[in-house]
């Protein structure tokens, strides 16, 4: 575990949007939450106003301590709900009364890797649409009553943006915001080798934008625009594949790190973006939510599906907005978003409820109200 840990990524994503609308709505003054997290005394202090809250370490399951390895397994074997976005191996082996939720981290369109039957593993999965409920359900081996159709608790953080967020994140004024969050092809980190999937050909390291002149061309329509065009990477991306973006006045990386100091969950500045564009990432569902423009970088569509493997046989008809895939087309999705125009919006509109059913900020909500949680 040590040799995969990425920081923040313990304390992140639906778990956390659902914990901090528990807390928001009172639950703990009813319901003891537990966390388990790698270093809890980083998260002890923002929420140490809630009687209610623990967080515990997950090196405390084999620590030489004893009253520290009593504590972890008390609450773990005690417990009535386990939530969880990912690994589910500490929850094996539970009493038959307890209620396993998988909240999983997202909703797109890269197939897992591994078939592995879990309907043993967990009794629920959320999901955001009927699609996702009809295809999780056969990818993830479970039953149809399995599934929760409930939205996901980080899409509630979309229509509650980060107020200060330029300020924190020394973003650039801008009259208009495109976003690019590009799923990653290569990582650096241990123990995720076989995540690796097909390099982008060209000196940016980017999707379909091969040269820097290419990228300048870019940075140069942006700035004429008045709009900045803000790239996050994911995490598990190899820094040392992206070509260096620090000259460009008009185009800016989030780095991860960035967001991990400042506190902020990507959601809680994409509600900001005037235009998505992305590929194969769940955020692009995520961002249906505020029915704007999405475009898809497509250039390796075919090797990163032979690759890496999608949930359909042909992923193009499941893509809820612009298909793109060279650089001509990016420039022009961009060119027609920043003057106001939406393209790919029939195809988004076509397919966007069977994907995202919710359109609203009460998911985490729903979560709840589904297992008969309540305060």
């Amino acid at each position: 575990m040590a040799d995969t840990y990425i920081p923040g990524m313990d304390f992140d994503d639906n778990a956390r949007a659902l914990f901090e609308y528990a807390l928001s709505a009172g639950f703990d003054k009813k319901y003891k939450l537990v966390w388990i997290v790698k270093n809890p005394s980083e998260f002890e202090s923002k929420y140490q106003q809630y009687k209610n809250v623990l967080f515990l370490s997950w090196d405390d399951a084999d620590s030489d301590v004893v009253s520290k390895r009593d504590t972890f397994f008390h609450y773990l074997c005690l417990s009535k709900f386990l939530f969880m976005t990912d690994s589910y191996g500490y929850a094996l082996g539970c009493r038959t009364d307890q209620i396993r939720v998988m909240l999983w981290h997202g909703c797109g369109f890269k197939t897992r890797l591994g078939f592995k039957p879990n309907e043993h593993n967990y009794e629920y999965m959320t999901v955001t649409g009927d699609e996702y409920a009809r295809t999780y359900a056969k990818v993830f081996g479970l039953r149809d009553d399995q599934m929760l159709v409930t939205g996901y608790p980080r899409v509630d953080y979309i229509f509650h943006p980060y107020t200060k967020w330029q300020e924190k994140l020394n973003i650039k004024p801008a009259k208009k915001y495109v976003f690019w969050l590009p799923t990653f092809r290569n990582t650096s980190k241990p123990g995720l080798e076989r995540h690796d999937h097909t390099k982008p050909k060209g000196e940016t390291g980017f999707p379909v934008v091969a040269s820097l002149d290419e990228m300048w061309s870019l940075n140069d329509l942006l700035l004429k625009k008045d709009a900045v065009m803000l790239i996050k990477l994911h995490p598990f991306q190899d820094r040392k594949m992206i070509c260096d973006m620090s000259e460009f006045s008009n185009i800016q990386l989030i780095e991860n790190d960035s967001l991990l100091k400042a506190d902020i969950h990507i959601n809680q500045v994409l509600g900001y973006a005037d235009a998505l564009i992305s590929d194969y990432s769940s955020v692009s569902v995520d961002y249906l939510v505020t029915d704007r423009p999405v475009g898809f970088t497509l250039d390796d569509v075919e090797s990163y599906g032979k690759e890496r493997g999608f949930f359909w046989p042909d992923v193009k008809p499941h893509l809820p907005g612009k298909e793109i895939y060279g650089f001509n087309e990016l420039y022009a999705f961009i060119r027609n978003t920043l003057e106001g125009l939406d393209p790919g919006a029939e195809k988004r509109h076509s397919i966007c409820d069977e994907m995202q059913k919710y359109k609203d900020d009460h998911n985490s909500e729903r979560v709840f109200k589904a297992l008969g949680i309540e305060v």
